[in-house]
């Protein structure tokens, strides 16, 4: 078991290098004039993404899903309705979360935070085991929590480490359709199983 286990990890952690050995995707967030941001990504590969703009109590003052995959996006967003104060700019772009925190002053000047990368976890069902890889950058807690229609089932919390890798035991629960979710009080990424 404990070789499966040493075995998947090595697979997620080369999947961080190889991602990381190709282009990965990049997010800009450019103030270009008072009240007003160029925002412009790019990637290798064509995907779906969703950006989306939040204050800082979470709530959203911009969201676009795209209609298609695409490889680069750009906008200019004019700020000037927004409030002083700071903003979390964010894309999903296939297995990566790209942010960047931004900062609106009294005068409309805006002040742009380094990117920070956030790579989706990796699960594997099979056999009644439920595999999980994480590379958790942010080394919050993490915890994985598993639901059916909408009821708690279990959850367990998986700890801070940087790389986290767990296999579970799902031969007890009745057949059916479970949702995995694994979140770290920020980010939350959801998981459908049907045993």
């Amino acid at each position: 078991m404990k070789t499966k286990s040493l075995v998947f990890t090595v697979l997620a952690v080369l999947f961080a290098f190889a991602a990381s050995a190709t282009k990965l995707p990049t997010m800009n967030v450019i103030p270009i004039e008072k009240e007003k941001a160029l925002v412009a990504f790019e990637s290798a590969t064509p995907s779906s993404f969703e950006l989306s703009i939040q204050d800082e109590n979470g709530a959203f003052v911009y969201y676009k899903k795209s209609e298609k995959p695409v490889q680069t996006y750009s906008m200019v967003f004019n700020l000037n309705q927004l409030e002083e104060g700071n903003y979390d700019v964010c894309l999903t772009y296939g297995n990566y979360k790209l942010s960047r925190d931004m900062f609106i002053d009294v005068n409309g000047k805006i002040k742009v935070g380094e990117e920070m990368t956030e790579y989706a976890p990796v699960y594997k069902f099979e056999n009644n085991m439920l595999k999980v890889s994480y590379l958790n950058n942010s080394l919050r807690n993490v915890n994985l929590t598993i639901y059916q229609d909408g009821h708690f089932i279990t959850g367990k919390r998986l700890g801070k480490d940087l790389c986290i890798q767990k296999v579970f035991d799902l031969s007890k629960l009745e057949s059916g359709k479970y949702d995995v979710v694994l979140s770290d009080n920020t980010n939350e990424y959801a998981f459908h199983v049907e045993k």
